[in-house]
């Protein structure tokens, strides 16, 4: 290839063609082996999702670096992923209508665009869809930067049975989406309860006498007057014109979403190169000191607690259940052992997953349409 500028669009073009023409014939061989792969699965018995050997797959080719052209590649990896594993199995994901912009930007930066979504109503119904079977995996918001842990998503993880498969964190922004080309024409803004929360001081300033509709499923509509508050992804897709970009309170707002789906429905590989977290909920006796003598059980064995949230308990007044976050993997020793003397001191233990956190593919959009 010549370095110079004396390329013609024509040579240019040529060799784009010839580049294409050479991804064309790779991707026909990758989905070639991919069904040979499921095969061999199938014969195993074993599950077709494996989001930490795809996560391995993403971050040795792309490597470190946080640059748009990653961003790029991490989003093309995905999808290419993603239409792979349609091949295996055609996967449903259950997507809540809390966060409903963001948690549909999240399954689609994990499972990629080749599977079917499904919305549902609160996160205890996308899980129990996931369980009755009518959809594979769910997602929901499970920790923000601002607000701490979101109670419902620890209400539903606390009584379903789903385990959490993988976890990624994306930036919570906002977009103010419309037909029309200017704020001054807005006579109605449309969001979630999430949305209009998170953007009221933009509101309050520049939209003070619009009338405020909040409709998680209120469909993206050209209709004269009204603008939407949309994540990032649903914005680029809306094919409106973006008024105004960021207009969240918490400019560094960032969220972590958790994948979830039944035990023994996807592989669980605990010894990759990946950041994990292994998540636990558990019950203990109302005596002094308890939670510090458990919280302690890991400390004491270099085991780092990242987060700890506590819900109480719907069947027994004045009772909660904690939920914590370790920097360790299950099959740690350190965590095996520091888990028994844990389990002597609680009523009620259960081990909600060990998980990679996965990489996003986070993407800023453009003003315009």
């Amino acid at each position: 290839m010549r370095e110079d500028n004396s390329d013609t669009l024509e040579d240019l073009r040529g060799e784009l063609n010839s580049v294409t023409a050479e991804i064309v014939t790779l991707l026909r061989r990758r989905l070639e082996l991919c069904r040979r792969v499921q095969s061999a699965k199938q014969a195993a018995g074993a599950p077709t999702l494996d989001l930490a050997r795809e996560e391995e797959i993403v971050s040795k080719l792309i490597g470190e670096g946080d640059s748009t052209q990653n961003r790029i590649l991490v989003r093309l990896l995905r999808e290419i992923i993603s239409a792979c594993r349609s091949i295996q199995s055609e996967s449903v994901i259950a997507v809540p209508h809390a966060m409903r912009s963001h948690c549909m930007e999240a399954a689609r930066t994990v499972f990629g665009s080749s599977c079917s979504f499904s919305l549902t109503g609160g996160v205890e119904d996308a899980f129990s869809s996931v369980e009755l079977g009518s959809a594979h995996f769910s997602i929901a918001p499970y920790e923000g930067t601002a607000h701490g842990a979101y109670p419902y998503t620890l209400d539903a993880l606390i009584e379903s049975e789903l385990r959490i498969m993988g976890e990624v964190v994306l930036p919570v922004e906002y977009h103010l989406v419309s037909a029309e080309q200017s704020l001054s024409s807005i006579r109605v803004v449309v969001g979630d309860v999430e949305a209009i929360w998170a953007c009221q001081r933009f509101l309050a300033a520049n939209l003070p006498s619009v009338k405020i509709v909040n409709s998680p499923n209120q469909p993206v509509t050209r209709k004269r007057g009204w603008a939407y508050l949309l994540g990032t992804r649903e914005a680029e897709d809306s094919g409106l014109n973006t008024l105004a970009l960021g207009v969240q309170d918490d400019r560094d707002n960032a969220t972590r979403f958790v994948v979830v789906g039944k035990r023994g429905g996807f592989n669980v590989n605990l010894k990759g190169n990946l950041p994990y977290k292994t998540t636990l909920a558990f019950t203990a006796p109302n005596r002094p000191g308890v939670l510090a003598e458990i919280l302690a059980d890991f400390g004491s064995r270099g085991i780092n607690l990242t987060m700890i949230g506590s819900r109480p308990l719907r069947k027994k007044k004045w009772e909660y259940a904690f939920i914590i976050d370790l920097d360790v993997t299950e099959d740690n020793p350190s965590f095996q052992d520091a888990l028994e003397h844990v389990r002597r001191k609680t009523t009620m233990l259960r081990v909600l997953g060990s998980y990679p956190t996965l990489t996003s593919d986070r993407l800023k959009i453009s003003m315009g349409k």
